[in-house]
Formats: structure tokens, sequence, C-alpha cells
């Protein structure tokens, strides 16, 4: 009962994003029902573009965490790396990146992890 005006709003967020999602596909389909011409939709791998929704979860905890803290600790860090792996993930494929050239970006991400895990044991 003695919540703050800001705790409320942090609990809103995911359905703040999920509510937005959910508009923005029901607008996509209201202009494709409409005869509207949406050109990004041509591409051959316009679908990547949602694996970019699931990168707003680890963002949204990881912002989440860093206003609690004040700071950026382990958690701030995992979250934020997590969404970071997911959109390197959908922008290469976006962009039609070779895997075979990037592939160590994902060793670098691995280490990253290592580093981050150890680093929450300490804290």
């Amino acid at each position: 009962m003695n919540e703050s005006p800001n705790m409320s709003n942090r609990r809103s967020s995911p359905g703040l994003v999920t509510g937005l999602v959910v508009i923005a596909i029901g607008v996509y389909f209201l202009l494709r029902n409409l005869g509207v011409d949406l050109p990004f939709l041509y591409m051959h791998n316009w679908w990547a573009l949602f694996i970019l929704i699931a990168a707003l979860g680890p963002l949204t905890q990881a912002i989440q965490a860093w206003r609690a803290r004040g700071r950026i600790d382990a958690e701030v860090a995992r979250h934020g790396l997590t969404a970071l792996i997911i959109v390197t993930i959908a922008l290469m494929l976006l962009l039609d990146v070779r895997w075979d050239r990037w592939w160590p970006v994902f060793v670098i991400y691995g280490g990253l992890w290592m580093l981050i895990r150890d680093r929450s044991t300490t804290d």
C-alpha cells in the first residue's frame, strides 16, 4: 500500500511494451487490409525485425535494474549484454552479414559473459 509512484511505473513497463507490440501488429494488418504498400516487407528477411522485439525484455530489465541501483553492476551488464547479443543476431540477419566472417563476435560475447558472471559472484 505504501508504494511510491515510481515503483508502480516500473512494474507497468512490460505491459506497456507488450501493448505497443500488439498495437503495432494491429496497425500492420490494418494497413495491409487497406492496401497500403509497406516497402520494407519486400526484403526477403523482413521477419528478422521480429527478433528485435525479443531484445526489449532484457533491455527493459537492464534499465530497471540500473534505475534501482543507480549504477551498472553485474545484473545490469548481464541483461544489457543479452539485449546486445539479440540485436546483433537480428542485424546480421537483416543486413545479410556473412556469418563465416563475423562468428568471432560471439566468442567475444562469450568471454564478456564469463567476466560478468565471475564478477557477479564477487559482488
